[in-house]
């Protein structure tokens, strides 16, 4: 039990960036999934493919009104979550990290919370207004509701979802160096911009 409590926590960014739901939930069950795709020699990117199949989904049951659908939903969602943790932890395990890799990582998130955010819209637009509004009025949430998707997802969500990893990873970067880090550096990532020809980039 110890070796396996070491093994999880050696798979961790670091204990000081972690929650307490990742470091007793999500990340013993993504060492779990980790342990089984080493086993097969499964890259730690068709774990990040695999992922966003599953947030998909998840998003795609979210749309319909019944509580089966829904439980459905929050189980792919937990599932792909665990991927998320596990691609991660794979990548550290086997030294399988590639910047593509990271870029898939962040893009896989999008991806779920897009199709999550569009498959609420989309079951709730032709619903009535809370709190008996729509009831006296016959008023629908219509693109109302698509407007307050975008300001949730894009003000709020993925501005907070940038900043927590941004300053995640400025602490492991005193804590752990570069090695450790998945900071940036701005200048060098511009001039590497510049320098690549935009046919085939």
């Amino acid at each position: 039990m110890s070796t396996g409590k070491k093994g999880v926590e050696a798979s961790f960014k670091s204990m000081d960036t972690e929650e307490f739901l990742d470091i007793h939930f999500n990340r013993p069950i993504g060492y779990v999934w980790a342990l089984f795709f080493q086993r097969f020699g499964v890259h730690p990117n068709v774990v990040t493919i695999l992922s966003i199949i599953l947030g998909v989904a998840a998003g795609v049951m979210f749309y319909y009104p019944d509580m089966t659908h829904t439980l459905i939903g929050i189980f792919l969602l937990m599932w792909a979550n665990h991927y998320d943790s596990c691609d991660g932890q794979l990548a550290r395990m086997t030294g399988k990290k590639t910047r593509w890799g990271r870029m898939l990582d962040g893009f896989a998130g999008d991806l779920w919370f897009i199709t999550i955010y569009v498959a609420i819209c989309l079951r709730l637009m032709n619903q009535p207004l809370p709190f008996h509004l729509g009831e006296a009025s016959g008023q629908t949430w219509s693109i109302y509701i698509w407007l307050i998707a975008w300001f949730s997802g894009t003000v709020c969500h993925s501005k907070q979802c940038t900043l927590a990893d941004y300053y995640r990873n400025i602490h492991l970067f005193f804590l752990k160096g570069k090695a450790g880090s998945e900071l940036d550096n701005f200048k060098q990532q511009r001039e590497i911009f510049h320098s690549l020809p935009w046919k085939g980039n």
